[in-house]
C-alpha cells in the first residue's frame, strides 16, 4: 500500500507531500536500493530493517524510528523483514534546511535527539496503524517548528523552485540575471539558505527525472531523452546516470522491464529497486 496525502497548507512551501507505505516482506527478507531523489526526506518508520550508507556495502546499521535524510549522490540499501509501516515527508532542500538545519553536508540525522517524544510517538502510532493520528502529529509538530524557524525565502529560494520547475536545465546565470543578482551571489544564497549547491541540486533533478521515466517507461529513447533534460547528448546522460546509480540507462530499463515490483504506484515520485535476497 502506498499513498501520498498533501501537507498542511502553511508547509507547501517547504514540503512536496507526505507518503505512507505498508509492505509485508515474505518470505524472509527483501533489499530495496534508493537511488539518489531530489528532495530531502524524513521518515517514521514501525518494523525491521537495516540501511547501508552506499549500495555495495555490506555493512548495515538498524534504520532508526525517525530520520532525515537524502539528496545523496550514490544508491543506498535497505533490507527489511517482516511487515514494516513508513510515514514519510519530501522536503524540499530549503525546507529542510530552514526547519532542521540541513545541509548537503549531513548524510543522515537520527531525530530522536532532536525531539524525542515525537519520535516515538509517531512510529508508536505507525505499529497501531493509526495513520490519520500520525499525520496529525507529524503536522503539529511541523508547525510548531515552523513558528520557531520561519525565514522569509530568499531569492536563492526563488531560483531553486526555477530548477525545479525546469527539470534541471535552467541556467544559474540566467536565473541570477533575471533575480537581479550576481551569479557569485546567487551561489552564496544557496549555501546559505538551500543547503546545496546549484549544480548539484540541478544534476540530482535531472537524474531522478531521467530514472522515473525510465522506470514507468523503460523504451523510452535515450537520446530524446537527453534532449529533454538538456544533457548535451546521449553519452553524457550515460555517464551521469552511471555515476549516481552504478549502472547504465540502458541497463537500469532491462532491469525495469523484468521488475515485478508490487507498488508500482510509487514509482513516478520515488522508483525503489526490490530484489529478494538469496
Amino acid at each position: 500500500m502506498y499513498l501520498e496525502v498533501p501537507p498542511h497548507v502553511r508547509l507547501r512551501p517547504l514540503v512536496r507531500t507526505y507518503w505512507q507505505i505498508e509492505e509485508f516482506h515474505a518470505p524472509g527478507q527483501e533489499e530495496h536500493r534508493f537511488m539518489p531523489e531530489r528532495t530531502v526526506r524524513l521518515t517514521f518508520f514501525s518494523g525491521d530493517s537495516w540501511q547501508s550508507g552506499a549500495a555495495h556495502s555490506d555493512a548495515l546499521d538498524r534504520l532508526p524510528g525517525a530520520t532525515l535524510t537524502g539528496m545523496w549522490l550514490a544508491p543506498r540499501r535497505l533490507v527489511s523483514v517482516g511487515l514494516t509501516r513508513a510515514l514519510g515527508v519530501e522536503l524540499y532542500p530549503w525546507g529542510a534546511r530552514q526547519l532542521f538545519g540541513w545541509s548537503m553536508a549531513m548524510q543522515g540525522l537520527d531525530l530522536a535527539p532532536v525531539s524525542a517524544p515525537v519520535s516515538r510517538a509517531i512510529p508508536a502510532l505507525l505499529r497501531a496503524g493509526a495513520w490519520a493520528e500520525a499525520r496529525e502529529v507529524l503536522d503539529d509538530w511541523l508547525l510548531e517548528r515552523l513558528a520557531t524557524h520561519e525565514q522569509a525565502l530568499g531569492v536563492a529560494v526563488q531560483a531553486a523552485s526555477a530548477l525545479y520547475t525546469s527539470l534541471g536545465t535552467a541556467r544559474i546565470g540566467t536565473l541570477a540575471e533575471e533575480l537581479n543578482v550576481s551569479p557569485r551571489q546567487l551561489e552564496r544564497g544557496f549555501a546559505q539558505e538551500v543547503g546545496v549547491n546549484a549544480k548539484t541540486l540541478a544534476r540530482l533533478i535531472r537524474f531522478e527525472e531521467a530514472h522515473n521515466r525510465l522506470y514507468v517507461n523503460p523504451d523510452e529513447g535515450l537520446a530524446g531523452l537527453a534532449y529533454d533534460l538538456g544533457f548535451a547528448d546521449q553519452a553524457h546522460l550515460t555517464r551521469e546516470f552511471r555515476t549516481m546509480a552504478h549502472m547504465t540507462p540502458r541497463a537500469f530499463a532491462a532491469y525495469a522491464r523484468q521488475m515485478a515490483h508490487p507498488h508500482d504506484a510509487l514509482a513516478p515520485v520515488t522508483p525503489v529497486v526490490a530484489v529478494p535476497l538469496p
